[in-house]
């Protein structure tokens, strides 16, 4: 039993601990004080939308009591830079260990399970208001855990999920090993990234930096008896198996045992890590100075690595032919033998979906009369344009009308990237000004009454007469949401640019708070029609969650699917199918 007064967790003897053992004492350091706790810290993760998620271990208010090994807890920063006092996360916790891996998108989270009251593994939730709701477990070929320590963490693109466990192959206690996305819902078995990585004895919390290069982790291979340190090597080639020989980092080892070195603060680059040099045994957060290791030059070919590529297990060098239909149901081959993926390869080849082509919803006839939210970032006027030339256009004066009246609008203006940023602007010359200090590809013009337009940079030059009309957001009226995309086969967003899309409809939603809408979710008619209409409606209950995490009132959206009931186009064509895969929004006020 863990008595808490013997615990003696203050930042003062932190700090202390810190000054007399760290070889460099002139580091931002910086302990998490309202975060931290009598209890064991362990394992952050900062969400896209904010908070940040950490396990704490031995709580008394874990869902197992004081002996409960890890619950999710979390806390978010306030106006003045201080974080709130935790709150465990009952619909993420279990009464076994349960580490945060990572954030697909802003309302998907993957969490680990040790096996107590899920199956062991790592599972979905999906964020539904102030909770979470269970999707389904990750499907990850062999994975078995069968030691009582499990770390990992999400590649920065969503591709990678490296982790610590003692599970096949392993050296000794932990080693790490690294999955990879084939889809949304199959990932690779877990391989191992080898004995210059992994030794006889515990190598855990591994964290990737952005380019997947440089691996941080934590062992105690050679700690001298302080427990572990924190330890970086560098992937030498385009394989997992080649990596520079482990050198301890300079600025966050102590007399204690660290672990889970992150940069999860990109902006003020900032690390996170767990430190027990103020504790007996249990951890504590500290924050420090990113340490940035300069990338050695690669030195390994491809050609040379026939060699380690023989040594590795036949049934760790075949991969399956799978496929999907659109329901996401799984078309296997008969034997099918655990999916590795070939050294040589930073991830397994694309077989037959792509997740960034997969369910786009193009332009239509319907769309060419009622532009939506999109930035048609596929149109050949904005591709030809380049960063270069941006100074040399001379943005045309456009006055925006209501399409019934012909009378002129007051309107609002928003520039974006393909990617994450917004900008507001008040006027056109505003505009002007912005496209010649940053690469910007969409504009947006939002009025209050009206239904929102959006245009490449290329489709605002070539409006007829530089005129844009906008149509009265009436009951009835509609628009289908372009560039909305999902993983084939399932309701997950596919990438960056759909997010911004829906960031697009928060403004819109904002800009006319008393206006009501409906979304509805369409497929082709491929596949069995009920989980057609039941994928339908997920995708469009899916972008109702975003919108509600946003700040938009949950009952002023209201979602149907239709499944392939309702087809725009001919479904015996390719080009068909992907018009009939879309999400409309209906005014209902």
């Amino acid at each position: 039993m863990i008595e808490k007064m013997t615990i003696w967790k203050a930042s003062s003897l932190l700090l202390l601990a810190f000054s007399v053992f760290m070889e460099s004492t002139a580091q931002n350091l910086r302990p998490l004080t309202n975060i931290n706790s009598p209890y064991n810290e362990s394992h952050a993760v900062l969400s896209p939308f904010g908070p940040l998620f950490f396990s704490v271990g031995y709580h008394p208010e874990n869902t197992g009591g004081q002996t409960d090994s890890g619950d999710i807890w979390m806390s978010e920063m306030t106006g003045n830079g201080d974080w709130t006092k935790p709150q465990r996360v009952k619909s993420l916790s279990t009464t076994g260990n349960d580490v945060v891996i990572g954030f697909p998108d802003p309302i998907t989270v993957m969490v680990y399970h040790d096996g107590q009251q899920k199956s062991q593994g790592i599972h979905i939730y999906n964020r539904f208001g102030d909770s979470w709701n269970y999707l389904r477990p990750l499907q990850m070929g062999n994975f078995k855990n069968e030691g009582g320590h499990f770390s990992g963490r999400l590649s920065e693109n969503g591709e990678v999920i490296i982790m610590s466990m003692k599970s096949f192959g392993s050296y000794g206690n932990e080693d790490i090993y690294v999955s990879f996305k084939e889809n949304e819902n199959f990932w690779s078995s877990p391989v191992n990234l080898g004995s210059n990585i992994n030794s006889y004895a515990q190598e855990q919390t591994p964290f990737l930096t952005g380019d997947m290069r440089t691996l941080y982790f934590s062992t105690n291979a050679s700690a001298d008896g302080r427990g572990k340190n924190i330890f970086y090597s560098q992937r030498l080639d385009d394989s997992w198996q080649n990596w520079t020989k482990p050198v301890e980092i300079s600025s966050a080892n102590s007399i204690g045992s660290e672990s889970g070195y992150a940069k999860i603060f990109p902006q003020e680059n900032m690390a996170i890590f767990t430190t027990t040099a103020n504790s007996e045994g249990l951890g504590d957060f500290v924050l420090i100075d990113f340490e940035n290791i300069p990338l050695v030059e690669l030195e390994a070919k491809l050609d040379d690595l026939d060699s380690i590529e023989s040594a590795i297990a036949p049934e760790q060098q075949n991969s399956s032919n799978i496929t999907l239909n659109e329901t996401g149901n799984r078309n296997e081959p008969e034997n099918l033998v655990s999916m590795q993926p070939k050294l040589g390869q930073t991830k397994l080849p694309e077989e037959k979906t792509d997740p960034s082509k997969a369910d786009i919803i193009p332009l239509t006839e319907e769309t060419v009369k009622n532009p939506s939210l999109s930035d048609n970032s596929e149109s050949p006027e904005l591709n030809t344009i380049e960063k270069a030339d941006f100074q040399k256009l001379d943005l045309h004066e456009v006055k925006v009308l209501d399409r019934q009246t012909g009378e002129a609008i007051s309107y609002k203006l928003t520039v974006s990237d393909n990617n994450s940023f917004i900008k507001e602007l008040k006027t056109q010359e505003e505009m002007r000004v912005a496209f010649e200090t940053w690469d910007w590809k969409h504009i947006m013009v939002l009025a209050k009454g009206y239904l929102p337009v959006g245009l490449s940079l290329g489709e605002w030059q070539e409006l007829e007469n530089d005129i844009l009309y906008l149509d009265p957001a009436d009951s009835g009226a509609s628009l289908v949401l372009r560039n909305i995309q999902f993983t084939r086969g399932t309701s997950e967003f596919a990438d960056n640019r759909t997010l911004l899309e829906l960031d697009r409809l928060v403004l819109f939603m904002k800009e006319n708070e008393d206006i009501t809408i409906r979304l509805e979710g369409h497929t082709d008619n491929l596949g069995d029609p009920g989980l057609n209409k039941e994928l339908s409606i997920k995708r469009a209950s899916k972008i109702r969650t975003y919108l509600a995490m946003k700040g938009i009132d949950f009952e002023r959206i209201r979602t149907s699917g239709w499944g392939g009931t309702k087809p725009l186009a001919n479904n015996n064509t390719q080009e068909g199918r992907e018009i009939n895969r879309r999400v409309e929004l209906y005014i209902e006020r």
